[in-house]
């Protein structure tokens, strides 16, 4: 084995992407939340980049081609589509309930809400809050007063009086020892409270599963007595405190609109949310000034530059995210009018073909994009479901229209006589989409819709 050394010759080719083009691809396949983090990081590390939020009173809509804009219409179109129908009043009392609930943060403030407006020993009304403050995240209090009473070092008779107080409050169930006592306390009033708490302790196992005759049998009770009583026992819940402990998640702020006018597709981005980017005039001044000192011009000429390349990745994202979704949503007319049902799968080498770019580039501009339609928020990519149909893709045949078809004939069935997995297979096949039962299956499980089983009625059951 011998070792040496050759002076030769290779000639191969690499894609060296420059820092402005790693920049320009990161910045496009971030959604509008993520992009405004970004530039604000960017802002924080950058002293020559500004953000120049939209001017107070000014009027914000989503950007769209000028030539659509003139003689359109378009902004008091866009603006009376995103408001919606006004709602009604509906009922003052759970008006007054809502916005209680709104106006305090966690349960123990919404209990001490309510103890304001009763007259209520000051000593009485702290020991109730203090027993809201060792509620679970149920709303339930599961061990026994003489514990806390020891603990506590107060009269076992004071705490007593406090929680039979705490157990009138809403909401009501709050207190209760267990989810079938919360119930019981909700379901105070109703004539057949007995039979209510013998259903409650005695068969829900056997209506979990569905098993109405059997449990009919054993409470001497016709279906449709049982039913009736099912019925008044739908608004009873095992978590009243469920409302004040249920995380609530951030408001999702969609990246472009998309609806119907006339017939025809209209789109925008959200640009009220985007601010101006813009190089800080100062010091570009001072980088191109001779007088400046060589040092504070090598220091300000590369972060000038960094913020140019920035504001024009920023452009170059806006421009290729309105064309994407314009290409999309212009293939979705049927979508826009009729709903989900309607969707037509699309291949992203479809977009992509049409605008010119590369099928990387149409992925990245819909990375965690979301799109507001008169039918709902969805996800950009939700639209592109192509890639699993055999045939030319047509209306209906995406997994999410093939699962909005299964939630409408679920929702159309006969109660009595409930669709199963196998019938849903042929009812979609006569409306010329096949798939298969385990696809069905899927989607079924997917949507929360219960076996067809579980999904029985019985008697006037509604």
């Amino acid at each position: 084995m011998s070792l040496e050394a050759r002076l030769g010759q290779r000639q191969e080719q690499r894609l060296a992407l420059l820092p402005q083009m790693l920049q320009s691809i990161e910045v496009l396949q971030l959604a509008t939340e993520d992009l405004l983090q970004f530039l604000e990081h960017e802002v924080q590390q950058n002293e020559t980049l500004e953000l120049r939020a939209a001017a107070p009173g000014e009027v914000e809509a989503p950007v769209v081609p000028a030539a659509e804009r003139e003689d359109s219409g378009w902004d008091s179109g866009f603006e009376e589509w995103r408001r919606g129908p006004a709602g009604d009043d509906g009922d003052a009392r759970k008006a007054l309930f809502d916005n209680l609930v709104a106006s305090a943060d966690t349960l123990v403030e919404f209990v001490r809400h309510q103890l304001a407006f009763r007259a209520v020993p000051q000593l009485l009304a702290d020991v109730v809050v203090h027993l809201a403050q060792r509620l679970d995240e149920r709303g339930l209090l599961p061990f026994g007063l003489d514990e806390l009473a020891a603990e506590l070092d107060l009269p076992l008779a004071l705490l007593e009086e406090a929680h039979t107080l705490l157990c009138t409050l809403e909401p009501r169930g709050i207190g209760a020892a267990d989810p079938v006592a919360a119930m019981l306390l909700q379901a105070a009033g109703d004539p057949d409270l007995p039979r209510i708490e013998r259903l409650l302790r005695e068969h829900l196992d056997a209506l979990g599963r569905n098993k109405l005759p059997e449990v009919a049998r054993a409470m001497e009770l016709s279906l449709d007595e049982l039913a009736d009583l099912l019925g008044r026992m739908k608004g009873l819940d095992p978590r009243p405190a469920a409302a004040f402990t249920g995380s609530v998640a951030a408001a999702l702020r969609p990246d472009a609109y998309a609806w119907l006018r006339d017939g025809i597709v209209q789109v925008g981005l959200d640009d009220a949310a985007m601010p101006e980017l813009a190089v800080n005039a100062e010091y570009a001044a001072m980088a191109g000034d001779r007088g400046t000192t060589r040092e504070v011009r090598d220091y300000l000429k590369p972060k000038l530059r960094s913020a140019r390349d920035l504001i024009e990745a920023v452009r170059h994202r806006q421009e290729t995210l309105l064309r994407v979704v314009q290409a999309v949503m212009g293939e979705q007319t049927q979508f826009l009018a009729q709903g989900k049902s309607a969707i037509r799968p699309l291949r992203m080498s479809e977009i992509a073909d049409r605008l010119g770019l590369h099928t990387s580039t149409i992925s990245r501009a819909i990375a965690g994009k979301h799109v507001q339609t008169d039918r709902g928020v969805f996800r950009l990519r939700d639209f592109f479901d192509g890639g699993r149909i055999d045939a030319a893709p047509t209306a209906g045949q995406g997994r999410m229209a093939v699962a909005q078809q299964i939630q409408d004939l679920v929702a159309a069935e006969d109660k009595r006589t409930p669709l199963s997995d196998d019938e849903l297979v042929a009812e979609l096949a006569r409306r010329g989409v096949q798939a298969a039962r385990r696809t069905v299956t899927k989607y079924r499980k997917e949507l929360g819709i219960p076996s067809s089983y579980l999904r029985r009625k019985f008697g006037d059951q509604s």
